[in-house]
């Protein structure tokens, strides 16, 4: 049994989904369909990134994702499908494979050409991205149901900067969950690399200042403060448990939004 997964900005108040969900199954019947959110903030392709990025890799070799955030065809944004890290992703050319896979090189990508009458131009995901998905889980190739492309469109992924020299490193945030919790760009790795044996000060926008990271939530008592490494390894700010009437998490009690930046300064211990 084949799996497709369904990632979107679609909400689930209107019908959208159960109208893809519908044509995959009229498609092929034993589909698995696997819904990874459907709650993107519209138009916001980073968001989608981050999501899909980190959820696509547990599932099984040949899953087939329709990430459908901002599909509207336009003259400059076409619709393909890519062959990556052994998946497959049907999506529009928006820039977001390049935010999930910014290292990694696609086997092999096609600008969809599926012929067909549609009763509208408004709904790809349902008349477009189901044909292709069911198609590549039906076995069949990519350069049947598109023209083959060398790249996608790109954009470049906001990474973490040494400045002072080497003594402070500049993060920014990236995303924010459903309990507020504010994930940076620096990877736990990169960030063990650059504090070689040194301590640290983190210095959150407001003046506070964080110089723990804690390895669990409840490291902390409630509604402390604190930084940890969440379970993609990025370095993450969070209120333990402050979050429970989906209101009062890190983001809106620290008063720090998506872009904002922390600083790091690393310290010769003494």
């Amino acid at each position: 049994m084949g799996i497709i997964t369904l990632t979107s900005d679609y909400g689930t108040k209107d019908f959208f989904i159960s109208a893809v969900k519908g044509a995959i199954l009229s498609e092929l019947n034993n589909t698995n369909i696997i819904d990874i959110s459907h709650d993107i903030t519209p138009f916001h392709i980073a968001e989608g990134a981050y999501i899909v990025k980190n959820a696509y890799k547990n599932f099984p070799k040949k899953t087939v994702h329709i990430i459908a955030i901002d599909t509207e065809k336009q003259k400059n944004k076409k619709h393909i499908a890519a062959h990556i890290d052994d998946h497959y992703f049907i999506t529009s050319d928006s820039g977001i494979l390049s935010l999930m896979f910014p290292q990694t090189k696609a086997h092999e990508i096609v600008e969809i050409n599926i012929s067909g009458e549609y009763e509208t131009e408004l709904f790809p995901t349902r008349d477009i991205f189901v044909k292709a998905a069911c198609h590549i889980l039906r076995g069949g190739k990519l350069n049947i149901i598109g023209l083959q492309l060398t790249s996608y469109k790109s954009f470049k992924t906001p990474l973490p900067v040494d400045i002072n020299n080497n003594k402070s490193l500049v993060g920014e945030i990236i995303y924010i969950d459903r309990y507020g919790n504010l994930i940076t760009n620096i990877e736990k790795d990169f960030f063990k690399q650059k504090k070689r044996e040194r301590n640290f000060i983190i210095h959150l926008p407001r003046g506070k200042e964080i110089t723990h990271i804690h390895s669990t939530y409840n490291d902390v008592t409630e509604g402390a403060v604190l930084m940890l490494f969440n379970s993609s390894k990025l370095l993450e700010i969070a209120i333990n448990r402050a979050d429970k009437n989906v209101e009062s998490g890190a983001s809106t009690l620290l008063g720090i939004k998506e872009g904002d930046q922390i600083i790091v300064d690393f310290i010769k211990k003494n």
